[in-house]
């Protein structure tokens, strides 16, 4: 035995790979944040000491031009002496050699040189390089000879508003480099030291200023020291560390014996996962596996049951957001169960208890208990099932609108009733809103005119079978348009209302009332469209009573509406068609009412008119007409004729009325009057004017020279409605383009039309004289003779 133990090869023990891992990683870990750390001391320190030598420059320059400026004013002072002004006035030049030399000597220069307000050199005295320095005309610091000089100047007086110039060269000692070297920081120098990595920063003038790197070595050396001594300590503490970690190997072990006991009490999570080639490794594994196959066994349970659970969530949380409740009826006991959401569906205080069946019973509306009675009653006799709607007054949501579904079953050979319950409240709630607004006015509340429709195809099959009539009443307000314009829609809006309320009412208190084909008995009154509403009428015998009703009604419609605080009248056109002598169903009642409607308004408005079959034709002529001119207009289908203008006094032409004539192929030769109407209702009259215009300037042109030796106009006419933002523009362009000199045009228009627009058109027409296109009124005196 202990030849086979000898023989076994070495293995890494618990013991040591945690000391020799630990013990490397410190070292690794110290040796890389020594470096680190060192390199970036390194840089901070550099950093600083460049930063102090910068500020000991900014000092340094302060103190020389501080120093400057003192010297400056001493020398500046001397100016106030009434010597030195005689002397510098008289400019005698033995005199003045003997004021540079004693000011020279009096204030310890190396060099005095005066010099006069031109900068012609009076006198000097000191040393030749320092004169030398001075006839450059540097300031501040100059190096001369190899000594290192300030130069200043000073402005003197020399009498007679006359200044003279006193430039000096003031010598830097060494005490004064010292002087400066101990309050900027740093050494003031003349010449920068020979070291390469000394810290240096040239001053103006030659001097040097040199920075000390002493204390940032001293602090790098002290930091080095402090890390490597840290160092050692971190790999120290970690050599015991491990030390101590080895000791504790008896830890998996007891981790081995704690997991055997969680397995024996019935805890198969237990999961060591090792992966040591060692002794406890392999114990490890084998708990691990013995573990696994428990788990496996254990979880194929655990998730058969949760998947029940889920799927009982889910039914439940389906039920809740259906508002569907399931449930379960004993036919031999009578003993009713449910789901949670039926017992809150049945307003049940306890879901645990529930309700009992008659109790629940009792809650359903007594006009539909027989219903739902029936319907359970067949699904039980006849074994098929049944699908009911019925109400449930709660005590606490108040009335809801039930859907249940029941069908028979089998449960363990016992009959019972299985089913669903569904609260559809909302559901139809929203079916009633959707079908009420596709039949009814949202602004006013009237049924529109897919409503009006509907009941007027009853009320033909009604009327057939009675053998009487009804009619259709078409009303439209007058110059409504005016009030949504001048007021705003609100308003419009709000007077719309008023007027659907005061026909509702004026239908009920008419002689021949209205009879409604709903069980509600309300007047068949709707909103056919913007200010237009419509009117059936039936049971009429008589069509005297219908105008009895128009009457009514627009004599009901013409009294104040107080509307946003202020007082508005409106009338109102009629229009009568009656089933079914003028037509047999719903679109020709509605089209032939509207076109009495039209006929109404065209004899004066606040006012009815029956239909006739001329106004059909009338209106078939209009609409065929604008189709035709529309044509027209686009393939060149009108043309001019020129009309002569004689003076009655000589008997000569003086000018042409150019007129637009047509002849369709359909229509045959229209009249003016009737495609220039067509064309201002439908709009047309905008490129109708147009054409005019460009037929003219074409047409004038080419007879230029003819009009001009006539000296005649060729006039046209334009509608009011063609005084829009660019019609003068347009004109100009027109006039540019075809070259035709304004003087022989004019334009004519009625007075009556201008004065509909006053402003507008006048402004127009003044501008249509500035270019020099002369105007002329027709018809003056209809109007208001004004103009």
């Amino acid at each position: 035995m202990p030849s086979r133990i000898h023989a076994r090869p070495h293995r890494w023990t618990l013991a040591s790979r945690l000391a020799a891992m630990l013990v490397g990683t410190a070292c690794f870990t110290v040796a890389l944040a020594g470096f680190v750390y060192d390199r970036e001391l390194s840089r901070g320190l550099r950093a600083s000491a460049e930063t102090r030598l910068v500020r000991a420059a900014q000092s340094a320059r302060l103190l020389i031009e501080s120093h400057q400026g003192v010297l400056e004013s001493r020398y500046r002072a001397l100016g106030g002496t009434p010597e030195v002004v005689a002397t510098l006035e008289l400019q005698h030049a033995p005199t003045t050699q003997v004021l540079a030399r004693h000011v020279r000597e009096q204030h310890g220069a190396a060099l005095i040189a005066l010099f006069d307000a031109r900068g012609a050199l009076l006198a000097q005295s000191g040393d030749r390089p320092a004169a030398a320095a001075v006839a450059s005309g540097k300031r501040g610091v100059v190096i001369a000879g190899g000594s290192a000089f300030l130069a200043v100047s000073a402005e003197l007086p020399a009498g007679r508003r006359k200044t003279a110039q006193l430039v000096a060269l003031e010598p830097i000692d060494a005490r004064l480099l010292a002087h400066w070297s101990e309050l900027c920081g740093a050494t003031v120098a003349l010449a920068a030291p020979p070291a390469e990595d000394a810290l240096v920063a040239r001053l103006d003038g030659g001097l040097f200023v040199v920075g000390d790197r002493g204390p940032e070595r001293a602090t790098l050396a002290t930091a080095r020291a402090k890390l490597a001594i840290s160092g050692a300590a971190a790999v120290a503490a970690t050599l015991l560390a491990s030390l101590w970690l080895a000791g504790s190997l008896v830890r998996p072990v007891r981790r081995i014996r704690s997991a055997l006991g969680q397995i024996e009490s019935g805890d198969f999570s237990v999961q060591l996962r090792s992966a040591r080639s060692d002794e406890i490794g392999e114990v490890a594994r084998g708990v691990d596996s013995m573990a696994e196959r428990l788990r496996a066994t254990h979880a194929e349970l655990a998730a058969r049951v949760d998947e029940l659970r889920r799927d009982q969530a889910h039914l439940a949380r389906a039920q809740q957001m259906a508002r569907l409740g399931s449930f379960e009826f004993d036919l031999a006991t009578h003993e009713l169960t449910g789901s949670d959401e039926f017992w809150v569906l049945c307003g049940a205080s306890d879901r645990l208890k529930g309700l009992a069946p008659a109790e629940l019973f009792e809650r359903v509306d007594p006009a539909d208990r027989a219903s739902v009675v029936d319907a359970l009653r067949g699904c039980v006799d006849g074994a098929a099932g049944a699908i009911v709607e019925f109400r449930v007054r709660l005590p606490d949501r108040g009335d809801r609108c039930f859907q249940a579904q029941a069908q028979l079953a089998s449960v363990n050979g016992v009959a019972c009733l299985q089913g669903t319950v569904q609260d559809v409240t909302e559901r139809r709630r929203a079916e009633e809103q959707v079908r009420f607004l596709a039949y009814h006015d949202s602004l006013t509340g009237l049924g529109n005119r897919q409503l009006l429709g509907d009941r007027l195809k009853l009320a033909t099959e009604h009327s057939r079978r009675r053998g009487d009539q009804l009619a259709v009443l078409y009303l439209d307000l007058d110059e409504f348009k005016r009030i949504n314009d001048t007021l705003g829609h609100t308003t419009g809006d709000e007077l719309l209302r008023q007027v659907a309320d005061r026909l509702v009412a004026a239908a009920r208190e008419a002689t021949l009332r209205p009879r409604a084909t709903e069980r509600d008995g309300d007047p068949a009154i709707c909103r056919l469209g913007g200010d237009e509403f419509g009117l059936l009428v039936t049971h009429v015998r008589d069509t005297s009573d219908l105008a009895h009703v128009a009457e009514h009604l627009l004599t009901r419609v013409r009294r104040p509406y107080r509307v946003a605080e202020q007082d508005l009248v409106v009338s109102a056109s009629i229009g009568i068609a009656i089933w079914p002598t003028d037509g047999a169903g719903y679109e020709d009642l509605i089209t032939h009412a509207d076109a009495a409607m039209y006929h109404a308004k065209a004899n004066g408005r606040n006012t009815f008119a029956f239909y006739d079959a001329s106004m059909n034709e009338a209106a078939m002529r209009r609409l065929r007409v604008e189709m035709r001119l529309r044509h027209a207009l686009e393939h060149g289908g009108l043309e001019l004729a020129f009309q002569p203008k004689l003076e009655l006094a000589s008997g000569r032409i003086i000018g042409f009325e150019a007129l637009a004539r047509w002849s369709d192929p359909e229509l045959g030769v229209v009249s003016p009057q009737d495609f220039i109407l067509v064309a201002e209702q439908t709009g047309l009259i905008a490129p109708f004017g147009r054409w005019l215009l460009r037929e003219v300037c074409e047409q004038v042109r080419e007879r230029d020279r003819a009009l001009a030796a006539a000296r005649a106009r060729v006039s046209f006419n334009v509608s009011v409605q063609e005084f829009g933002p660019r019609f003068v523009e347009s004109i100009a362009e027109t006039l540019a383009r075809t070259g035709v000199d304004p003087r022989r045009l004019q334009i004519e228009v009625t007075e009556s039309s201008v004065m509909r627009n006053e402003e507008t058109a006048i402004s127009a027409l003044q501008e249509l004289s500035d270019l020099g296109i002369s105007i002329a009124l027709d018809d003056f005196g209809t109007g208001y003779s004004s103009l």
